[in-house]
């Protein structure tokens, strides 16, 4: 199933907006913070970053939805025995895609900025929020539509400023501030949390999808 999933992205309009988006981080991150002569550390420059992640995740968790219902309106989903395997292997081929443009760029950073150990808290951190945001906009799909989806989206960018500010730290109820608690403060009990939250989005997606497609 993974196999079919991977075929089905390739050569995508999503596969090539997170290519374009991960090619743009290679060409500026790493050169601005080589070369950059404003004073800007790797944990404020990763903080910019996050801001296009919500509607970066929003673009392709359309695009995979509408890539469905238009090839088949879901009637190989509808038939199979292992729908719920179908929407995991999904989640899985895009949440490994996702690593690109988020934890790739920050270990690549981190090695050639010789922090190597930020790099993999910012990466750790990066690629947790780009899971949860792909399992929960996923979700969004069956329950809104694509407007609603990008308010929702807006709304994560203006709560991502306010945990850069430090103003979520004892926010578990918002699962977007959770990555940006973990690369300020170093807590790995919003790790756990992060992950707790991409587990509960996976089960209801999972759940929601059956009776939404019937």
């Amino acid at each position: 199933m993974i196999r079919s999933e991977c075929l089905k992205l390739k050569n995508s309009l999503g596969f090539y907006l997170v290519f374009l988006f991960t090619l743009l981080e290679l060409l500026t991150v790493p050169i601005y913070l080589a070369f950059g002569r404003s004073h800007v550390s790797m944990t404020d420059l990763s903080l910019m970053i996050f801001l296009f992640f919500p509607l970066l995740v929003t673009i392709l968790s359309i695009l995979i939805f509408e890539q469905e219902s238009l090839a088949n309106r879901f009637q190989e989903i509808n038939v199979n025995k292992k729908s719920s395997r179908i929407w995991l292997s999904k989640l899985i081929v895009v949440d490994f895609l996702l690593f690109f443009p988020s934890a790739m760029i920050w270990i690549i950073t981190g090695v050639s900025q010789a922090v190597g150990q930020q790099g993999m808290m910012i990466a750790t951190a990066s690629w947790l929020m780009a899971i949860f945001l792909n399992h929960f906009h996923l979700l969004l799909t069956f329950i809104i539509n694509r407007g609603g989806s990008m308010i929702i989206a807006i709304i994560e960018i203006l709560l991502i400023i306010f945990a850069s500010n430090k103003v979520l730290l004892a926010a578990y109820w918002c699962p977007i501030a959770l990555p940006v608690n973990f690369m300020i403060t170093g807590r790995c009990a919003y790790l756990i949390a992060a992950v707790g939250w991409i587990v509960l989005s996976t089960i209801i997606l999972v759940a929601l999808s059956k009776k939404k497609i019937r």
